[in-house]
């Protein structure tokens, strides 16, 4: 799906933008992602999604691996059975009732809200600069919605975060990209960890936009570098971009990226 997604060519203006972010004397990037993004709250909100989804993530590899050795009929026969209170058969899968989709992290869009402005601002003074990496921000927005694939995921804070978990661990791991099938997965999981989470849960319709529209707007940045350094190989501009995506993941959800790692999802056990 992340090859699809969208396909994003620095401008001049945004690239410059992107370069002046980096700090090479302290070995990272300055403070205007982390500006941003903290001056709206939201840290303590999504600070243990990451270990929720985690769990859920090791739920649906048990599921998956149930069905790998009953097939799946039996296993939703059984998850009907459980949700109806009825006792399991000891030969066959023992499972748990289904948890129940409540999408909690939706929200109706406004027009009126954007998160491009506002990243811009913080990264860069200069106004042709900004204007290049709102060009960046609105673009990654529009070619993630544009996708069949993302579909249950628009409009929900818990589809900015699977695609803002997915790339930057991705870029920031240089590992190879997940497929639809494990995306999906990752999906479903921080869905379920967004439901479970009563701080998101409870934001304002205004404020998950915002959020997603930050989530979406961070990893296009990344994304864009990535694409620009492989477009041309260029090495140094590569491991900025896993510089960045490091930073994002460590800004965003407090976690180090190579415990991000999404090779054995779902694998045949």
């Amino acid at each position: 799906m992340l090859r699809t997604a969208l396909t994003l060519s620095l401008s001049l203006a945004s690239w410059s933008a992107l370069a002046q972010t980096w700090n090479s004397n302290a070995g990272g990037w300055n403070t205007g992602y982390g500006t941003v993004y903290s001056s709206f709250g939201y840290a303590s909100a999504v600070q243990n999604i990451f270990t929720t989804t985690q769990q859920n993530i090791a739920r649906l590899t048990t599921r998956q691996a149930m069905i790998n050795k009953w097939g799946l009929a039996a296993v939703e026969k059984a998850e009907r059975e459980a949700a109806s209170g009825r006792a399991l058969p000891e030969a066959g899968p023992q499972v748990a009732a289904p948890r129940v989709v409540k999408n909690l992290g939706a929200f109706k869009p406004d027009k009126r809200v954007s998160a491009a402005k506002l990243i811009a601002e913080a990264i860069t003074e200069s106004p042709e600069e900004r204007e290049g990496v709102v060009a960046l921000v609105q673009a990654t927005k529009v070619g993630f919605e544009a996708q069949p694939e993302t579909k249950p995921w628009r409009n929900n804070v818990a589809g900015a975060l699977a695609f803002f978990l997915i790339a930057n661990a991705t870029i920031a791991n240089g590992t190879p990209e997940p497929s639809d099938e494990v995306t999906q997965a990752v999906f479903a999981a921080v869905n379920a960890s967004v439901d479970e989470s009563p701080e998101l849960a409870k934001l304002p319709n205004k404020d998950k936009q915002q959020l997603y529209e930050l989530l979406l707007g961070f990893t296009g940045l990344a994304m864009a570098l990535s694409g620009e350094a492989q477009e041309h190989h260029d090495e140094a501009l590569a491991e900025q971009a896993r510089a960045l995506s490091r930073q994002l993941l460590q800004l965003v959800l407090k976690v180090d990226a190579a415990a991000v790692r999404f090779d054995r999802l779902l694998s045949q056990p």
